[in-house]
């Protein structure tokens, strides 16, 4: 018995993709938009022009550049502020002595040294209420 030739009408035919190729995970998929000043712009712009290369891709590898874990800003602290900020670091610490004191003995031990507190403590964030 002679074997049939698998007929290619009947096997499915593999499904075309069509259009675009996806993107692998790590390549492009969001987009961000950011305003600059017109000087700034024509400036990016130019350095596109300069390499021909359109302005979205002159950009790419300078936010790529730029994008990098940054530590938060320091303030710069005068001698003054500075005193201040230790004070309230101070603070801190007298208000958890003071805690743990009004457990043990009973809050009304330590209600006037609490309520002194707590005046120092409001004078100290009106200032900085008022600087910041």
């Amino acid at each position: 018995m002679s074997q049939i030739a698998p007929n290619s009408a009947d096997e499915p035919k593999p499904k075309r993709l069509g259009g675009r190729p996806k993107k692998e995970p790590g390549e492009k998929l969001k987009s961000v938009t950011t305003h600059v000043s017109l000087a700034r712009y024509e400036e990016l712009e130019a350095g596109a022009v300069a390499v021909r290369q359109p302005l979205s891709q002159f950009v790419r590898p300078l936010v790529e550049a730029g994008v990098k874990a940054r530590k938060r800003p320091v303030l710069q602290l005068t001698i003054e502020q500075d005193g201040y900020l230790r004070q309230l670091a101070g603070m801190a610490n007298n208000l958890n002595q003071l805690s743990k004191r009004a457990h043990q003995s009973g809050f009304a031990a330590v209600a006037q040294e609490v309520e002194a507190q707590a005046a120092t403590l409001d004078r100290l964030l009106d200032y900085f209420a008022d600087v910041v």
